[in-house]
């Protein structure tokens, strides 16, 4: 009796999890679609995801491979965040014209800028070829190097890929197209697109105005016509109403034992965290003390801080929602009944206990390789140029690297957190200077950089390790240094293996449950409801924020909080136009969808498709959900599709924009 109790609450536990965890594969959302209309949802599976006519699957894209995006228009317009777009935005941005600082709007297609080397892909079809490839060991390359050319012989023109799902025990072959001319469009100001930055960045409440806009191109430079664009909703929304993210999220880890998931958060991470306080810190100082630095280095920046302030997060989520206690609760339930079946006691009774004593010795080598990622590779930015440099094939590689590398880089930022990073590293690897001091090398290392730059920008010829000894050196050793603590090939190899075997006996010790693929940067679909939270005692998050929540963090001329004078304007004369609620400019949202990094740019729709909001963030609480999801606290927030128009419309005056896109009001 007592077994069977067990076993009924882990089925209510289950149900209850559904409702809002899980990236679910869109191909198999028949195994959903039935909980997702009984939370309100209007669609069915095949207008979801169909490879026999347009469904919403074709109006997402892959934006540059890093964030999500999608057509809201007929011509091509491809909505995404203001931080996917950033990068291409800082470099269409020069101290003349700071697209950053005072935004960016075409006001015709003319008049878009071109962005060579981004790119848009769009999923056309994915095929389940599990049974061709699974326990096919040493012919497994060559299967799947069979399955692609069929494949290639039938379509040539789209590229086709083999994905793992479920830890290596479920395979598909993915079909895809990709687009190369992708021009921007609009941004607003970062003022705008940025507000809040690094304080509210990972926290709600939210008030950032974070979109971009860009417009993909077919091969003869014409505006692509999608099969299908999402329609934009103005309408109000009603808290507890259903939503849905459809985007590329990247990497989640929800499969993990305790003692892996405490080795990853409280101890691999929190050393992250450490090293990262002191290179923000650095870089923070020196962008607030110089304008044409905070330029250079404001993505810089920002890739460095969302990961720092996301661990930090994740930390604290684990802890307060006692996340650890329930993974050994699982494993304790998964124990009690394996031991119940001598079947499954056969196959399973070491597992847990191999997954801790390969982890056990895995753990070192991960440190010390995270410590040369942190302190060397990420920390002294001039490493990775090196490391490009000895790659290149030519004398104009090497230039266009130089040059490129050179445009976001001031010397005196370099030498203090190369310096500070150098003092980090060598605890480590106490061997690599030599005999040469740490100062001298700083000095020596900045001094080529400096030389190899100017023969880049003069044409001639470069013999990098003559021009550059020391770091050409340093980068030799500290690689070499890398790969000799890293942890030996076969206990990651054991590692993989050891996950995949306990990803096959979870499913089949909790035949009852739904499982869902960990993200892997593949097309997925997430829903749950548009609803606040309470994350902690005396603290409540209702689902919308306002622009008078903005205006009351205004803070003139400060680098996180400025607003500018148009929006101010707007607002003191409550000029919102069509996208008011009850007299008021909604701005952001939260709502209960199982999102991670991937989904930035995602698409966040109601229950007939339409879009609603654009996915860029999740609480700060609930930044674990990588790794441990949990339905009372965690939430994605989005930008209201109506603060997006607005500002298109209202603030931008950008109305030929508007008018291409299809919007419903109720």
């Amino acid at each position: 009796m007592k077994k069977i109790v067990t076993i009924v609450t882990i089925l209510v536990f289950s149900v209850q999890l559904a409702a809002k965890e899980g990236m679910w594969i869109p191909m198999l959302l028949n195994n959903n679609i039935a909980e997702m209309q009984a939370m309100g949802c209007e669609l069915s599976a095949e207008d979801i995801y169909s490879v026999n006519h347009s469904s919403l699957k074709d109006a997402i894209v892959s934006f540059g491979g890093f964030c999500t995006g999608e057509f809201i228009s007929s011509k091509g317009l491809v909505l995404t965040n203001h931080h996917c777009g950033y990068g291409q935005i800082q470099k269409q941005s020069s101290m003349e014209h700071n697209f950053l600082k005072d935004g960016f709007w075409a006001r015709s297609m003319d008049e878009e800028l071109k962005n060579p080397g981004l790119f848009v892909e769009q999923l056309v079809y994915m095929e389940d070829v599990t049974n061709a490839l699974v326990n096919s060991g040493d012919k497994f390359k060559e299967i799947e190097a069979a399955l692609i050319e069929a494949k290639e012989l039938d379509n040539p023109n789209l590229t086709y890929k083999v994905v793992p799902f479920f830890g290596n025990n479920q395979f598909f072959l993915l079909a895809t197209i990709k687009y190369n001319d992708v021009r921007l469009v609009g941004a607003p100001p970062s003022s705008i697109g940025k507000f809040g930055a690094d304080t509210d960045n990972w926290v709600f409440p939210r008030h950032t105005g974070d979109f971009s806009l860009f417009r993909v191109y077919d091969e003869n430079g014409n505006a692509f016509t999608p099969a299908q664009h999402l329609k934009v909703n103005i309408a109000p929304r009603t808290p507890g109403e259903f939503t849905m993210v459809f985007g590329y999220p990247g990497r989640t880890q929800e499969y993990l034992t305790a003692v892996e998931m405490d080795q990853l958060v409280n101890v691999e991470n929190a050393r992250r965290v450490e090293i990262r306080d002191v290179l923000l810190s650095i870089m923070d100082s020196e962008m607030r003390a110089d304008a044409e630095v905070q330029l250079k280095y404001s993505s810089k920046y920002a890739r460095i801080a969302n990961g720092w302030k996301k661990w930090i997060g994740q930390i604290e989520g684990v802890q307060f929602s006692k996340g650890l206690d329930r993974k050994r609760k699982l494993e304790a339930e998964f124990t009690a009944r394996i031991a119940a079946d001598a079947n499954l006691w056969d196959k399973y009774s070491g597992l847990l206990n191999e997954i801790a004593v390969n982890n056990t010795q895995i753990a070192e080598g991960q440190l010390k390789r995270n410590e040369f990622i942190e302190t060397i590779y990420y920390g002294m930015e001039w490493f990775s140029l090196m490391s490009q440099l000895q790659r290149a094939k030519s004398d104009v590689d090497m230039d266009v690297a130089l040059v490129e590398f050179h445009q976001n880089y001031s010397r005196t930022v370099s030498e203090k957190t190369t310096a500070a990073m150098l003092s980090m590293a060598l605890a480590t690897f106490p061997d690599l200077l030599g005999d040469m001091d740490e100062a001298t090398f700083v000095s020596t290392v900045h001094n080529e950089i400096d030389a190899l730059v100017e023969l880049a920008t003069k044409d001639d010829s470069i013999e990098l390790t003559a021009v550059a000894p020391t770091a050409s050196n340093f980068n030799t050793s500290a690689f070499q240094a890398f790969y000799t603590v890293s942890p030996d090939n076969a206990l990651l190899q054991k590692a993989t293996e050891l996950s995949a075997e306990y990803m096959r006996a979870l499913m089949e010790v909790f035949p009852e449950r739904n499982f869902y693929p960990d993200a892997n940067s593949t097309l997925r679909v997430t829903y749950g409801k548009l609803e606040g939270v309470n994350p902690r005692d005396a603290v409540s998050y209702g689902t919308t924020t306002y622009l008078d929540g903005a205006m009351a963090k205004y803070k003139p001329g400060d680098y996180e909080f400025d607003m500018p004078a148009k929006l101010i304007e707007l607002y003191d004369n409550k000029d919102y136009g069509q996208y008011a609620e009850n007299g008021k400019l909604p701005v952001c949202n939260i709502a209960s969808n199982h999102t991670t990094g991937g989904n930035s740019g995602s698409p966040v729709l109601n229950a007939r498709g339409e879009l609603i909001g654009l996915n860029f963030d999740r609480i700060w609480e609930g930044t674990m959900s990588d790794v441990n999801f949990d339905p009372n606290i965690c939430r994605n927030i989005m930008v209201d599709s109506r603060y997006v128009l607005f500002i298109i419309d209202k603030f931008a005056g950008q109305q030929w924009l508007i008018e291409e896109m299809e919007l419903i009001t109720h």
